[in-house]
């Protein structure tokens, strides 16, 4: 295919790579002068209508997509059956390429590439467009260390066969970095991608995959029921931040990952700020496991005379100078009463009465510090105490009691996707109430929490009401008309179907710009909200109208079949333009004899002669070859 030039100005010119669905050209653009890369479909997936029409649309969405972490997407299209998609053609590596060769990555490279990454989905996330299959395959780094993930295109349209495929190195691989919910097959969301980035940056930093089998079937449950190997304990010396953040990442629940790629960048920069004011954590070296020896200490029969009396000098010293700690030791416990004193009672979770009560029976004075905010104890009793419990304190001191508020500032969790009782518990757990419900018109079903006000993520304080707007079911039906236009009736009636609506009446008409047997138009424009099961009027193509040529014929005419001496000519003629007379109702004498007639006309038809008002004559004319019959 290497000669192939589509869309009149395609140039490919050599493979550059191949996944298990597409290969990968490097070309030429003719119009624009540049080198591209052009992903080009496989057979096997062409013959799925379903899969090529979200295969167009979702590429044509992610083509909206312009960031400097993003593979740009410059033009979709179909020439015969060939899918195509044109990219910006990135000079680089692969990132699955770098870890084979490299191994376990240096932390600080990692930290990089993956806020890169993130900065991507975050933006694609913001434009309502979910990856689905973030994986070191669809990473490229430029020769500058700029990371460019690619495939937003093709994400959705294979993730129902992922997991089943085993038989391409490329799409089998996605299975390794699925979150649980898509291996269940359940709701997919932004926090699906930040999971599959989460076991990238396992990759990067370990060098291999958490989670692996022989049967992709097997790695998916692993990702749904296992628990996976901390990273430090494949590659130590990684920063436990950093480790904490990839397990966070990768959490199981996704109410328990990070909200959005941007608190997973903040994490990171942190993470980046700590290392350079305290250092980086490192690998214990060789030689510090090393215990050192023991200094052998000579024995004092074995001193000289000199030397014994300075070691006896020395003992002396010492004595002297222990003697004088304790005695200083002494002096502090006399003047702070810490001889003779007492355990301070525990004042803490109790109601400041009942400390006052308590502190007072041990014989000690109680006074209030500031009142402070403490998730754990409740509101109006002690959360804390100077000093402390168990400490010793003379009969008299004075203890300074911290009153709870109750919970401080808190992060919102998610209740989009449950019921208002499910909300309610989900709330109440993190400190937070159920506010006002609200039904609202939408397609989810009813009773759903369709969005919450403070927003998941969002810092509150405790016992806020949360605000929710539920489902009431009434556009639960709704559909939206797919895009029929240039498919086979067939094809549209499938697409249709796919959507949950039927083919109405369909009609034939003459088109220029469609080929005969394909739907020319449809009632509905792309995208148009209809309710299930409605119906969808349809025009195919006839293809272009054939134009007829005019011809001429001559036709005798013999007057000796008239009546009359005197009589009157008529001659009409029918054909693809209708029926006219060229001669009507002109006065002939029978002693002429007859005469020719030269006759136009286009098409198939036919030619009549009338004396006065008897037909006397009836021809069969083909004009196109001047047949007469």
């Amino acid at each position: 295919m290497s000669s192939k030039v589509l869309a009149g100005r395609y140039e490919l010119l050599e493979k550059i790579g191949e996944g298990g669905m597409s290969v990968v050209y490097k070309a030429r653009c003719r119009i624009l002068k540049r080198f591209v890369a052009i992903k080009i479909l496989k057979p096997e997936y062409i013959k799925d209508s379903k899969f090529t029409e979200s295969f167009r649309r979702e590429a044509q969405a992610a083509a909206g997509l312009t960031h400097p972490n993003i593979v740009n997407i410059y033009d979709v299209g179909r020439e015969g059956n060939i899918y195509y998609i044109v990219m910006e053609l990135i000079e680089g590596r692969v990132l699955s390429d770098i870890i084979k060769e490299e191994g376990p990555m240096e932390y600080h490279k990692a930290i990089e590439i993956t806020k890169q990454v993130a900065s991507a989905l975050g933006f694609a996330h913001k434009n309502n467009i979910i990856h689905r299959d973030v994986k070191p395959h669809n990473i490229l780094i430029t020769g500058t260390g700029i990371a460019k993930i690619a495939d937003f295109g093709i994400a959705k349209a294979v993730n129902t066969s992922t997991i089943v495929d085993n038989s391409a190195e490329g799409v089998m691989g996605s299975v390794h970095y699925f979150s649980p919910e898509q291996a269940r097959g359940g709701y997919v969301d932004e926090r699906s991608d930040i999971y599959s980035l989460g076991i990238v940056m396992y990759e990067m930093l370990t060098g291999k995959v958490p989670f692996d089998a022989e049967n992709p079937v097997s790695v998916a449950l692993m990702h749904i029921n296992d628990e996976m190997v901390p990273p430090s304990q494949l590659a130590p010396g990684i920063p436990p931040g950093l480790e904490q953040v990839i397990l966070k990442a990768t959490d199981k629940y996704q109410e328990n990952r990070y909200a959005s790629a941007e608190e997973l960048i903040d994490d990171l920069d942190n993470i980046e700020l700590v290392t350079r004011v305290v250092g980086a954590p490192v690998g214990v070296k060789k030689e510090d496991r090393q215990k050192p020896g023991r200094e052998i200490q000579p024995r004092e029969e074995n001193l000289p005379e000199e030397s014994k009396k300075k070691s006896k000098k020395k003992l002396i010293i010492a004595i002297i100078v222990a003697a004088a700690v304790i005695a200083g030791l002494l002096i502090a416990a006399f003047a702070t009463g810490l001889l003779g004193a007492s355990k301070v009672p525990n004042l803490v979770d109790k109601t400041y009465e009942e400390a006052v009560q308590i502190a007072e029976d041990a014989g000690y004075k109680i006074t209030q510090g500031e009142k402070v905010n403490d998730p754990d104890i409740e509101k109006g009793h002690v959360a804390s105490q100077t000093p402390e419990a168990g400490e010793k304190a003379k009969q008299g001191t004075t203890i300074t009691v911290y009153i709870s508020k109750g919970p401080g500032p808190a992060t919102v969790p998610s209740v989009i996707g449950l019921d208002t009782k499910e909300a309610q518990e989900k709330l109440e757990a993190a400190g937070f109430k159920l506010g006002n419900v609200t039904p609202v018109a939408s397609k989810k079903p009813k009773g759903e929490i369709v969005k919450q006000d403070p927003g998941a993520g969002d810092t509150a304080e405790g016992g806020t009401e949360v605000n929710v707007k539920i489902s009431d079911g009434s556009r639960e039906n709704e559909v939206e008309m797919p895009f029929v236009l240039d498919k086979t009736l067939d094809e549209a009636k499938s697409l249709l179907e796919g959507a949950g609506l039927q083919v109405g009446n369909v009609e034939e008409g003459y088109s220029e710009d469609y080929t005969k047997g394909k739907v020319m138009w449809q009632q509905y424009d792309a995208h148009h909200k209809l309710q299930k099961g409605d119906t969808v009027d349809l025009k195919v193509s006839k293809g272009p109208e054939q134009k007829e040529e005019t011809g001429e014929v001559d036709l005798y005419i013999d007057y000796s079949k008239a009546e009359n001496d005197t009589f009157f000519l008529t001659v009409t003629v029918t054909d693809s333009d209708g029926t006219r007379n060229i001669i009507s109702g002109e006065q002939r004498a029978k002693s002429d004899g007859g005469e020719t007639v030269t006759v136009s006309g286009k098409g198939k038809g036919k030619v009549i002669v009338l004396f006065d008002t008897e037909e006397v004559m009836r021809k069969s004319v083909d004009f196109s070859t001047g047949a007469v019959n």
